[in-house]
């Protein structure tokens, strides 16, 4: 596990997202509606699956007191856009419980605090309005998260591109299809350095792993 982890801590929402087409799974990745609200955020781990009522942020608040460190909270908010589901307070306890982010199917806000703490958040909306306290919702439970589900255990990789999430079933053949993609593109990308186009680097790259 510990090379998968790392293999997904390196490849990119992209590369991810092509592993899971090189494995038969193309559907594997958020639609392009979950953006990051800072730049540079990234994130890889494991899911911690969250549903919550539009705007109660009671099931979100319980779940991330259970996530273990390094987990991913990967929120079903039903996509609403006029109230929101977490902000900066919220992003401060998950950030010092050791969660290593969150990905939002709705709103959130505060986001120049959230930019100041350098926490990885992922979300739909940006909306200044509160939640309401109302104790509805569930955790630990398969989910639905930029049009795609997303189960306990599945990992997330997120970036500027976007969000991939692999299947725990299917986590050590992506890695490794994705470790192949990373060094093809390693070699594609210095024979492009190099002044070679595209097909030249292609081929290069076909005569290197037939050798």
């Amino acid at each position: 596990m510990d090379n998968t982890a790392d293999i997904f801590g390196r490849a990119s929402s992209a590369n991810v997202s092509d592993a899971l087409r090189s494995c038969g799974m193309s559907f594997g990745s958020m639609d392009g509606g979950i953006r990051p609200v800072g730049a540079g955020f990234r994130v890889s781990g494991r899911a911690f699956t969250v549903r919550c009522y539009p705007g109660a942020t009671w099931a979100l608040e319980n779940a991330l007191e259970l996530a273990a460190v390094g987990d991913v909270l990967v929120v079903d908010g039903a996509g609403v856009s006029n109230v929101i589901l977490m902000g900066g307070l919220m992003s401060l306890r998950m950030q010092k419980r050791g969660i290593a982010g969150v990905v939002v199917d709705g709103a959130v806000r505060d986001v120049d605090d959230i930019v100041r703490l350098g926490f990885s958040v992922f979300a739909r909306h940006i909306c200044p309005r509160a939640g309401t306290f109302a104790e509805i919702g569930e955790w630990q439970t398969t989910v639905v998260c930029g049009r795609i589900p997303v189960s306990p255990g599945d990992w997330v990789v997120g970036d500027v591109s976007g969000v991939a999430v692999v299947p725990s079933g299917r986590l050590e053949s992506v890695a490794a299809a994705a470790e192949t993609l990373l060094a093809k593109e390693a070699h594609l990308e210095d024979s492009l350095r190099r002044g070679g186009s595209l097909l030249e680097a292609g081929a290069a790259y076909k005569r290197t792993i037939a050798s």
